[in-house]
């Protein structure tokens, strides 16, 4: 599975319910106001610029209409729901792309410092080489020279 579709998931299975437990809460708390008004009988105003209450029909309309309302809020909540799941599956793809290609460059960046280390470290031990070598080559010289006959007076040793 995807991220994208573990976040559309996501979306489905919990901020889709979310919104329905929330438009429960709202149906309940209207039922609960519904059933206060009507275990308290008070007397209905009537409506403006009448003196009669407002019509049964007009009520039940208006009830209508706000479940109307509130199935309408629901639809749309779950749309906005579906595109901030896409909009964030676009956005882990983006953030994956852009991690593949810093480990991409961090990788070759590694391997050109290993190349230049390999290089350096070859040249060394050949300079490390040749000055073993120059010295075996003087050690050798300044070992021959008494045996030699050519030393000065100054190198051999004094007699007391």
């Amino acid at each position: 599975m995807t991220i994208t579709e573990m976040v559309r998931s996501l979306g489905k299975n919990v901020l889709l319910p979310l919104v329905a437990l929330c438009i429960v809460g709202v149906f309940s708390f209207v039922s609960f106001a519904d059933e206060a008004t009507t275990d308290n009988p008070a007397t209905e105003n009537p409506a403006a610029g009448t003196n009669n209450s407002a019509p049964a029909g007009k009520i039940e309309r208006a009830g209508q209409a706000t479940g109307g309302g509130v199935k309408r809020a629901g639809k749309v909540t779950g749309r906005g729901v579906k595109r901030a799941g896409k909009a964030t599956g676009r956005g882990v793809k983006r953030a994956g792309k852009a991690t593949g290609r810093g480990i991409e460059r961090a990788g070759k960046a590694t391997s050109r410092g290993l190349n230049r280390a390999a290089n350096a470290t070859e040249r060394g031990v050949g300079r490390a080489g040749e000055a073993t070598g120059k010295g075996i080559k003087k050690g050798a010289e300044a070992v021959e020279k008494p045996f030699s006959g050519t030393d000065s007076a100054k190198e051999q040793p004094q007699q007391q």
